[in-house]
């Protein structure tokens, strides 16, 4: 793979785009094509079985040889079609996708976000991400199986002085013994925030959960459960926290109220806890800013890119909220 382009100009990266993109038009195309001209061409070497059965019969050995012939030479028209659809993604479509690929993440997602205000410190990892046994230990979303847990495009750095890092997850389980194919409890992105208010530390773990997800969550819940004297909030989140003063302390008005905006802007499930100094978001639905379309112009994905980091402004307005001083009135259910 070629190195990231240090200056590439806008111009350049849509037309590694469009290139990528029209070879992804032939890869659609060159399985079936190559079939069709293979299979037809095997049946016109083959015509005379069809002679063979009209004179013959079926159990004429002429016309089971033929058949056979037949038969070996369909077998070696899939293979070739499939090798050369093989040879055509790996040497040609791959070879321009992972061009546009690693200049649209490395260069100008991170260029893009340099240019926007708060951001600073931006850093970058393709490979970087959770390993299974911290996002176990966040106690956020559904744990899954290890075998089919992944993360991968790890952006950290700060928004407004905050330090935060940005992961994409997805968990997934065995659904039966003879299914290699997982079910997908979770897909979505990570954000951790860290450092609330050098006075505000929440002692152990308070947990918010959309109701839209709850169910999946059975085996990550703290032990008790907290009820809130906000109708708007117990109706769409489920609290949960080792200690139910902390919670009290933690979820003041002013946070709550930030968190259920912050749903309706996600429009999805979200898993929200509180540890320490920091506070983990995540959302289903919430989009990897790194995620690459071939078939949308750059400039279009750029405002998609600033449209996100709105996302993020929303969940760093939580932690600002909760490291601000105040009490909200939180009882045990």
């Amino acid at each position: 793979m070629k190195m990231v382009e240090q200056n590439i100009s806008s111009v350049k990266l849509e037309q590694q785009r469009q290139n990528a993109l029209k070879h992804h038009k032939i890869l659609q195309k060159l399985l079936p094509v190559c079939l069709i001209l293979f299979i037809g061409s095997a049946l016109v070497k083959n015509r005379f079985l069809f002679v063979f059965i009209s004179e013959y019969g079926w159990g004429n050995p002429a016309t089971q040889g033929a058949l056979w012939m037949l038969a070996g030479n369909l077998i070696f028209s899939l293979l070739l079609a499939c090798s050369i659809f093989c040879c055509y993604y790996m040497l040609v479509f791959k070879k321009a996708y992972d061009l546009f690929c690693i200049n649209f993440k490395n260069k100008y997602v991170l260029d893009t976000l340099r240019q926007l205000p708060d951001f600073s410190e931006l850093r970058y990892n393709a490979g970087g991400g959770l390993s299974y046994e911290e996002m176990n230990r966040l106690k956020l979303i559904p744990g899954g199986q290890s075998v089919f847990y992944q993360s991968s495009d790890e952006l950290s750095g700060k928004l407004g002085g905050v330090p935060f890092r940005a992961v994409n997850v997805c968990t997934g389980e065995k659904v039966s013994r003879r299914s290699s194919t997982p079910k997908i409890l979770f897909e979505g992105q990570v954000i951790a925030f860290s450092c609330f208010d050098d006075r505000k530390i929440s002692n152990g773990f308070v947990q918010v959960f959309s109701k839209k997800g709850l169910a999946q969550m059975k085996g990550t819940r703290t032990p008790l459960p907290i009820h809130t004297e906000n109708i708007v909030f117990n109706e769409n989140f489920a609290v949960f926290a080792e200690n139910e003063q902390n919670a009290f302390y933690i979820l003041t008005p002013q946070v709550m109220e930030r968190i259920t905006a912050f749903q309706e802007a996600m429009d999805g499930k979200v898993y929200l806890s509180f540890s320490e100094k920091s506070l983990y978001v995540t959302c289903s639905r919430f989009l990897n800013p790194f995620h690459i379309f071939i078939d949308i112009p750059v400039e279009e994905q750029r405002q998609r890119i600033v449209s996100d980091t709105a996302i993020l402004r929303s969940a760093r307005e939580i932690l600002v909220r909760a490291g601000q001083n105040g009490r909200g009135p939180v009882r045990r259910k």
